[in-house]
C-alpha cells in the first residue's frame, strides 16, 4: 500500500497465500479485492492489514476483477479446462457470493483468458478477449455483453490473424465509449484492430511506427471524451504509445531506462496522470503537467470546493476540492467581469480529494478573481485575491 503516490510502499499481505496476485481492484484506502493465480478472490476492509478468502475455483486463474461500488463487481477467470465454462462471475453483496454469469461461454480446446484483456463503459457493457493457445492458429474469440454479467447475454466475434508457436491471443482491448475501441494481438502482420460499432466488427489499423513482431501487454482507454488510448507492448524492449484517433496516428512516449523490459500493466486517471507496473518491482508514474494531485482515495461524502491557501497570494496558491462521484469536472478561473482567464482542470476524475496548484501568469493584474468547480449539475464558486 502507498499513501504518497508511490514514493514509498508497505507490505499489506497478512492472510494472503504465497502465490502470485494477478488482479486487483481498490475502491478506497480500506476496501480492496485481489485475485490469485490459483483462482481465488480475497478481500480486505482495513487497508490490507487483514485479508479474507471469498471465493476459490481450483484449476482456474484470475485474469481481472472490477468493483463498481461496495456491493457490485465482476470477475474474469480462466475455465478449469476445455468444455468447462469460463469463470466469469459477479457479486451483488461485496463478494460474499460470486455467482457464475448465466450462459458463460464454454471453453474450446486450448482456450483461456488473458490478464486484464477486458474493458467496460458501465456495469452492463463489457468486452472480453480470449487466447487460443493452439500453435499456428489463425482465429480467436472476443466476447461482449450489453446487459451485464448477471444478464447472461453473451455474443462473440471471431478475430483472425497469424498466430505463432504460442497461438493467437488478443491480449489488449480498450474502449473509449460504447462504440469505439481497439484491440491488439501477438503474431505477425497487422495485429492492431479498431471498432466503431461496439465490437461487432473490427478492421485493421497500421502498427505504431517502429513496432513490429511485438507482444501487446496492455491497453487503457479513457472515457472522458479525449478518445485517448494508451498502449504498452514488447518488441525486444517495452514501447509505450498513445493515440487519440484510434490508430490513425500514434505518439511514442519515452520510458525510463530501468523499465524498458519490465512494464506489464497500466492505469490512467486522466490524460496527464497514470501509473504502470511490471516485473522486478518496477512502478512508474506518468507525469501530470497541470499540477493536479489526488490527495487520497477516501470517497468524500459531498461535493466541495475549499478556500485556496495562501490567500491573498503571489504568485502561486493551492486549491483543494472533493468529488464524491467519478465524473467529468472543470475548474476555471474568472475575472470580476466573468471572463475566463485560466482553465486548471477539464476532464474525467475518479471520486476523491484533490489539490491543484495555480500560478498566476504575468498577464494577470492584482485584484479579486473567482474560481469555479463544476461537475454535472453541481457548481461551486469561491474568490481569491492576487497581490503583485
Amino acid at each position: 500500500m502507498t499513501i504518497n503516490g508511490g514514493v514509498n510502499w508497505t507490505a499489506r499481505n497478512s492472510g494472503l497465500p504465497t502465490v502470485d496476485i494477478t488482479s486487483i481492484c481498490a475502491l478506497d484506502s480500506n476496501n480492496c479485492w485481489v485475485g490469485t493465480e490459483t483462482g481465488s478472490i480475497y478481500k480486505t476492509t482495513d487497508g490490507g492489514a487483514n485479508w479474507t478468502l471469498q471465493f476459490s475455483q481450483a484449476g482456474s486463474f484470475s485474469d481481472g476483477i472490477k468493483m463498481f461500488d461496495q456491493n457490485y463487481g465482476i470477475y474474469y477467470g480462466d475455465p478449469t479446462g476445455a468444455g468447462q465454462p469460463h469463470q466469469w462471475r459477479y457479486t451483488t453483496n461485496g463478494g460474499t457470493n460470486w455467482l457464475l454469469s448465466p450462459n458463460a461461454p464454454i471453453a474450446n480446446t486450448n482456450e483461456a483468458g488473458l490478464l486484464n484483456a477486458w474493458d467496460w463503459t458501465d456495469t452492463s457493457k463489457v468486452w472480453i478477449s480470449l487466447g487460443n493457445f493452439t500453435a499456428g492458429t489463425t482465429s480467436n474469440r472476443s466476447f461482449k455483453t450489453t446487459n451485464g454479467f448477471g444478464g447472461g447475454s453473451w455474443t462473440n466475434t471471431v478475430l483472425t490473424g497469424t498466430g505463432n508457436s504460442s497461438g493467437l491471443y488478443f491480449s489488449s482491448i480498450a474502449f473509449t465509449d460504447n462504440l469505439n475501441g481497439m484491440t491488439a494481438s501477438n503474431g505477425t502482420g497487422n495485429t492492431l484492430r479498431k471498432t466503431t460499432d461496439g465490437g461487432n466488427s473490427w478492421v485493421n489499423v497500421p502498427n505504431p511506427p517502429g513496432a513490429s513482431n511485438f507482444i501487446p501487454f496492455n491497453m487503457f482507454g479513457l472515457k472522458d471524451g479525449s478518445n485517448l488510448i494508451f498502449l504498452v507492448l514488447y518488441a525486444s524492449q517495452n514501447l509505450f504509445y498513445k493515440t487519440s484517433d484510434y490508430g490513425t496516428t500514434w505518439i511514442q512516449e519515452a520510458i525510463p531506462s530501468q523499465a524498458v523490459s519490465s512494464l506489464r500493466q497500466m492505469q490512467f486517471l486522466s490524460p496527464t496522470l497514470g501509473f504502470a507496473g511490471g516485473a522486478g518491482g518496477v512502478f512508474l508514474r506518468y507525469g501530470n503537467s497541470i499540477g493536479i494531485t489526488l490527495t487520497n482515495t477516501e470517497i468524500p461524502s459531498e461535493f466541495n470546493l475549499g478556500q485556496n491557501f495562501p490567500n491573498p497570494f503571489n504568485p502561486s496558491t493551492k486549491i483543494k476540492f472533493s468529488v464524491p462521484v467519478s465524473s467529468k469536472i472543470t475548474l476555471k478561473i474568472y475575472d470580476p467581469l466573468g471572463k475566463e482567464v485560466s482553465e486548471l482542470v477539464n476532464g474525467f476524475r475518479n471520486a476523491g480529494n484533490y489539490t491543484v496548484d495555480f500560478s498566476a501568469s504575468s498577464g494577470l493584474n492584482s485584484g479579486v478573481y473567482f474560481y469555479t468547480l463544476t461537475s454535472g449539475h453541481n457548481t461551486l464558486t469561491r474568490k481569491f485575491v492576487l497581490i503583485k
